[in-house]
């Protein structure tokens, strides 16, 4: 008899996943911050410094369709283990990096390494039912948050010994977990499972049929609405900061309390309260009223006179953000057949991609060019824009199989 998936034997996997997304983000976010002031020691200016943060960034936007695609084919436990030893080769390059261009080549092969996210959710969808894949996919965001909530304070820390040395630390954390992951990670799905063609196949058995599905409902609407959430939730994050020190002279030491007030609620929400209302209302429910609370949210924060307000809005918008992101994926996930779950989940994070490198350029162009509160209402307009799409939508129906298409004859020949 087939284990429940929402037994116990699913509880343990998400729990190593959640062990293996977290300390993969630790050392994400321990070796971020301080990448400026390490390249600057080889003599980087200021663009070589956005470049080099930027190439991380291309390299992953390039990687996340092939390893979902892959992992379709060959499994996830292979490319989840795969990419925590590459990552921890990325970082132990890091740490020896005696030159600027083996500094690129470190945050290149991270880059590469990091396209696994979409491969963490397809697992989860792999392993637990649908009414609970909402609960799994906002732990693996709790992972994330977390993450890079203590990733700064620990590299932080160890850069006082030079600021090569916590690249030793992050290779070494995921190296641990590479090989945790190894033998406590059991693979999610049959490898080289295959639909038969002719009585139909996966949604992403083709770069055509995935980029057809991709463009056809629901995915036309989700992923526009995912993309415009994530696009205005980075550029505030980008602009934040500053409109603190600008609008109430708000401190650096200011700024982390209210960062980790951030990332306390989204951890809190993902972890335990987003499973819980997805049972009562349903993940399009939840997208409806987080997206309206977030352009609320963007709406207010520029019209208020007392700084200590921020303490209850900023957290808000993460309460907000934290209903809506997971709920998205889960709704993109549900409305994607068996055999395309990393394909399609690897089509909305680089759709996410996209979102989080545009938001903080537009957000930065119109903060300085017209004024600190722009970014704030444009952003709220967005995500206003993304609430009216999802009135369009409709709530998945867990009972329902999987979805297949039936291909036109150039994708049988493919």
């Amino acid at each position: 008899m087939a284990q429940d998936p929402t037994g116990h034997r699913s509880s343990s996997r998400l729990a190593i996943l959640f062990l293996s997304v977290l300390v993969d983000m630790v050392g994400f976010g321990i070796v971020l911050p301080l990448l400026p002031f390490y390249a600057e020691e080889f003599g980087a200016t200021p663009l070589q410094v956005t470049l080099l943060i930027a190439s991380f960034a291309a390299m992953q936007f390039m990687a996340v369709p092939v390893w979902g695609r892959l992992s379709d084919r060959l499994g996830r436990r292979p490319f989840i283990v795969a990419s925590l030893f590459a990552s921890a080769v990325s970082y132990l390059i890091f740490g020896l990096a005696q030159s600027l261009a083996v500094l690129f080549i470190s945050r290149i092969a991270a880059g590469a390494a990091g396209g696994t996210i979409s491969v963490a959710q397809a697992y989860v969808a792999d392993s637990t039912a649908p009414d609970r894949r909402a609960h799994g996919l906002s732990l693996l965001g709790a992972a994330s948050g977390l993450g890079i909530l203590f990733g700064p304070a620990i590299g932080g820390y160890f850069s006082g010994f030079g600021y090569h040395v916590p690249g030793f630390i992050a290779a070494g954390l995921c190296a641990a977990n590479g090989v945790a992951a190894l033998f406590f990670l059991p693979e999610s799905r049959q490898r080289g499972a295959a639909p038969v063609v002719g009585a139909g196949v996966s949604q992403a058995a083709t770069l055509g049929s995935w980029l057809r599905t991709l463009s056809s409902y629901p995915f036309s609407l989700l992923l526009p609405v995912y993309f415009l959430c994530i696009m205005s939730f980075t550029a505030m994050t980008a602009v934040l900061a500053l409109y603190g020190d600008r609008a109430f002279g708000m401190t650096a030491m200011d700024m982390g309390i209210l960062f980790a007030l951030a990332g306390g609620t989204t951890a809190i929400v993902r972890g335990l309260l987003v499973g819980w209302l997805v049972r009562q209302a349903g993940e399009l429910r939840i997208v409806q009223v987080g997206t309206v609370a977030l352009a609320l949210t963007l709406f207010v924060i520029p019209l208020i006179q007392d700084p200590a307000l921020m303490y209850v809005l900023v957290p808000f918008w993460a309460l907000a953000a934290g209903l809506t992101f997971p709920s998205l994926v889960t709704l993109v996930s549900l409305e994607t057949d068996v055999d395309s779950q990393g394909s399609i989940l690897s089509g909305q994070q680089v759709v996410g991609g996209v979102g989080r490198v545009l938001g903080p350029i537009w957000a930065g162009a119109l903060f300085g060019a017209i004024h600190i509160n722009t970014p704030f209402f444009v952003g709220a307009a967005l995500v206003l824009i993304a609430a009216i799409m999802s009135l369009w939508l409709r709530q998945p129906s867990i009972s329902r199989p999987p979805r297949v298409r039936t291909p036109p004859p150039d994708d049988v020949a493919a």
